[in-house]
């Protein structure tokens, strides 16, 4: 950010995140700018305590949204023996990177590590007020380094805490009901479970599903699960009826995938005794 919007040459600048003590500032060979992390705390401001669902076929994960990190540094421009002679360059190139900073409040998404993009929350920056930063005296004095002009900035980072809960989606179950006298399994029930989505792949709540040639239905709930009696393998199709019509869908379903789509509904086919 600093070399291309500051207009900061690289082959003549160093761009440095040390401690400045005493002997660093002394074996500074070329002209610097310095960010010193002095602080890491939680902006507590923007903690967010909502957690975010990622849904495939079989499960649902909810994942806590990354707290906010803020991460703060003194910049400062070094030169060469800070000769005073180079006084006027060494405020020319403090006041680029303050432009800069200030530019670039909400950070470029180009300039991101991929590890900061796949969390999906944007890194923001702020040159402090003073009354948000500590004296200047504070900083340099327990550096041992004599006082010098500089900037506070703050970089508000995600932080992922990789907390997450999992709900499963059971596909099948048995139900066996037995003789309470004797304890022989009378009967079997199995149910097979389905997603339902439309084509968007938002969940269809409300529909009725059935079997072709076969009894019975079932409905799908809030989020698009429904159930059959025969296992994914032996369904190449379904009867579905979308909520508020009158006439049923035919819809193949894809072998090895327990979600079922409903991309159009121009084909439609009434069972035997549907109205």
């Amino acid at each position: 950010m600093l070399h291309h919007d500051g207009k900061i040459p690289a082959e003549d600048i160093d761009i440095t995140f040390a401690i400045p003590t005493r002997d660093w500032v002394a074996a500074v060979s070329r002209p610097t700018v310095n960010f010193y992390l002095y602080d890491i705390s939680e902006n507590v401001r923007l903690r967010a305590n909502e957690f975010e669902a990622r849904r495939t076929d079989t499960r649902e994960v909810q994942h806590l949204r990354p707290r906010r990190i803020d991460l703060k540094y003194v910049v400062n421009a070094y030169f060469k023996a800070q000769l005073a002679e180079l006084d006027d360059q060494e405020w020319l190139i403090l006041w680029r990177v303050l432009t800069t900073l200030m530019r670039n409040s909400d950070w470029p998404e180009a300039l991101l590590p991929p590890e900061a993009r796949a969390l999906r929350t944007p890194l923001q920056g702020l040159v402090c007020h003073p009354e948000a930063a500590p004296r200047p005296s504070d900083i340099w004095s327990t550096l041992g380094t004599t006082p010098r002009p500089g900037l506070h900035y703050v970089l508000t980072v995600p932080l992922d805490l990789n907390i997450e809960f999992m709900h499963t989606l059971v596909l099948e179950q048995n139900v066996r009901f037995r003789d309470l006298g004797t304890g022989e399994v009378m009967q079997t029930v199995r149910r097979t479970a389905w997603r339902l989505r439309d084509a968007s792949g938002a969940p269809v709540a409300g529909a009725e599903v059935r079997l072709p040639d076969h009894p019975g239905l079932s409905l799908s709930d809030e989020a698009g699960v429904f159930s059959t009696s025969a296992p994914h393998a032996e369904v190449p199709q379904l009867l579905i009826r979308r909520p508020g019509r009158a006439t049923w869908d035919l819809v193949p379903t894809r072998p090895g995938e327990t979600t079922v789509i409903l991309e159009t509904e121009d084909e439609t086919a009434t069972p035997p005794g549907s109205s």
